[in-house]
Formats: C-alpha cells, structure tokens, sequence
C-alpha cells in the first residue's frame, strides 16, 4: 500500500497549473478533523487526523495536499487557486483533463463518471480501480471560481462506506 500511495502522491503532485493561493489554517484537534481555509474559503471534514503532505510553489502556483489514513483508507484533499478562470464556462473540459491526468499517473482505470450537482455545488465523480494493486479510488474534482478542488479516498472497498460518504458531503466551499 505504500508504494501505491507514493505512486499516487507522486502523479498527484505532477498535475499543478499556475496559480496562487494563501496558506489554509490547520483547525484540527484530536477530537475534530476540521481542515478549514478563509481565503480562498473551503472546509472538509477529515475521519481522522490528517497531515500537510505538501505545498508547492512553481511557476506562482502554490497547491496545497493534505491526506489522512483512517481503517486502512487514504484521504486525500487537494486545493489550487488558480489567478484565471478554467477553461470552459462549465469547467467541463478543465475537470475532465484533471480527471485523465490522474487516472494516467496513477495508471488505473475509470469505471464510471458522471457529473454531480448538490446545493454546494456541481462538478464531477468517478470511480476508479486499480487491478494489480487490487485498490479503488473515488474521486471527486470541482471548480468554483478559479479554485479547483479534489476530494479522493483510496480503498479496497467497492462501495463508498459511511466514512467515505462524510467525507465527500463535509466538503463546503464559496
């Protein structure tokens, strides 16, 4: 598992696009898993404590990566201000690039798709495996404004559980 994990870490941390964003807070406890951020505004609820894996500046763009381990699971949670908007006025073409990046750097294959919309927003869901790794991997990209958010959960779990399902719907953002 943590070769995987490096092997998704690693591809996750290749797909970055020139942007800025301002340091998010870390307002975890060992009793709240909350990752809250005021500019740009986001917060997610994490199963567990999470960590900073990394933050990056390249090329005026900073991305921010936080990942949790809860029951075996990983938690991911990946934000990117971008400075223009994306590249479509559904963002659209832009997720579905972000969506393809990944599955190739993680080299899985997506099983299905589909665009989601909820009062928090809309963007797009897929579920992915991983056959040699015997892993899935529920992903979840939007883009409000010109920040891009992704929400992913690596599991060996064909279903979503209640954990992964708290975690997808903490998500707010402005």
């Amino acid at each position: 598992m943590n070769k995987i994990l490096f092997l998704i870490l690693s591809a996750f941390l290749l797909n970055i696009s020139i942007s800025y964003a301002q340091k998010s807070k870390d307002t975890s406890s060992d009793n709240q898993f909350l990752l809250l951020s005021k500019k740009p505004y986001f917060k997610i609820n994490f199963p567990a404590q999470y960590k900073l894996e990394d933050s990056k500046t390249e090329k005026g763009l900073k991305t921010m990566f936080y990942k949790a381990v809860y029951k075996n699971d990983v938690y991911l949670f990946k934000f990117t201000e971008h400075k223009n908007p994306a590249v479509s006025s559904d963002n659209k073409a832009y997720m579905n690039a972000s969506l393809q990046s990944f599955i190739d750097g993680i080299n899985a294959e997506l099983i299905k798709k589909y665009d989601y919309k909820d009062k928090k927003g809309k963007g797009m869901e897929a579920f992915l495996t991983i056959p040699d790794k015997n892993l899935n991997v529920f992903y979840r990209v939007t883009i409000i404004k010109h920040v891009q958010y992704q929400i992913i959960v690596i599991t060996k779990s064909k279903d979503k559980t209640e954990e992964i399902t708290n975690f997808f719907n903490s998500f707010t953002s402005k």
